[in-house]
């Protein structure tokens, strides 16, 4: 199994300002490539927004594998 040296964390969101906008950790290096497993997993709405990096720690704390992904 591949080592994770970090993810993204991704927001989901209707229309800007959007109070209802959730957060996702993906194990998931690449912004697009996270952003795209959300979009497969229909959890997707109109705008995906790439937050930034998370680290390994997270990922492990949250016990995520590649390609996986939590709601925070």
């Amino acid at each position: 199994m591949p080592v994770m040296r970090f993810g993204r964390l991704i927001r989901v969101k209707s229309r800007r300002g959007d109070p209802d906008a959730r957060v996702y950790v993906v194990a998931e290096p690449e912004p697009s490539r996270a952003i795209e497993i959300i979009k497969k997993a229909g959890l997707g709405r109109d705008d995906f927004e790439d937050l930034g990096r998370v680290t390994d720690t997270l990922l492990n704390t949250l016990g995520l594998q590649p390609g996986q992904f939590v709601r925070t």
